[in-house]
């Protein structure tokens, strides 16, 4: 067996290296999650996301073959892909799912649908409730550890005749409650971006009094 055939061919999808694919699709989904209400923090986290996956890939087709030419512009194109502070790939696989809808015979019963961006803010905003959920009890245990309740209605209700949290936080999550549990029973009701911000008002709130402690 020649030399040639002992070594292992890098793998490749469409002339990139499919490591530096995943990477950038990796890296541009995480645009889905970050709060676009953190303002100044986005062009830093769009130059580091840009510089990370332009490293990645340009160091990948290197393995995989190319020159510095044709490492370099492949490189930039999906670094900007990365950088671009909204999930490129999501958009266009969206836009070629909402094609393939308006194409394919709907007598069929074909259909293609991905999650809407009602959907994706209720799943965030499910997930960071369970978050505020979790530290509330951690705070509880921190103060009774009896008094640790699964309901997060008496959990609130303990902090705020303990002291532990002011009068006006325990407002907020009270509030954040009644809606999480509207979220929850009524496919009508979807959080919008007031509920988003307060939930990560109260979430930081509980994070610098469980730090505290």
């Amino acid at each position: 067996m020649s030399e040639a055939n002992d070594k292992k061919i890098p793998p490749s999808w469409l002339g990139f290296h499919r490591d530096g694919l995943v990477v950038v699709l990796i890296l541009d989904s995480l645009w889905m999650f970050i709060e676009v209400a953190s303002g100044p923090a986005i062009p830093l986290m769009a130059f580091l996301l840009f510089g990370l996956s332009s490293y990645i890939v340009f160091s990948k087709q290197r393995i995989l073959g190319d020159n510095y030419i044709q490492s370099s512009w492949k490189s930039l194109v999906l670094g900007i892909i990365a950088g671009v502070p909204f999930s490129v790939f999501f958009t266009i696989l969206f836009a070629i799912f909402a094609m393939a809808n308006k194409i394919l015979p709907r007598t069929k019963g074909i259909t293609v649908q991905l999650p809407t961006l009602d959907h994706q803010n209720l799943g965030k905003f499910m997930n960071d409730f369970k978050e505020v959920e979790e530290l509330l009890k951690q705070v509880v245990q921190e103060v009774d550890t009896s008094k640790v309740s699964s309901k997060v209605s008496e959990n609130i209700e303990f902090l705020k005749i303990k002291g532990t949290i002011p009068s006006d936080l325990a407002k907020s999550l009270d509030k954040i409650r009644n809606a999480r549990n509207n979220f929850a029973h009524s496919a009508l009701k979807m959080p919008n971006l007031s509920d988003m911000r307060l939930l990560k008002k109260v979430k930081d709130e509980l994070e610098t009094v469980f730090k505290r402690r």
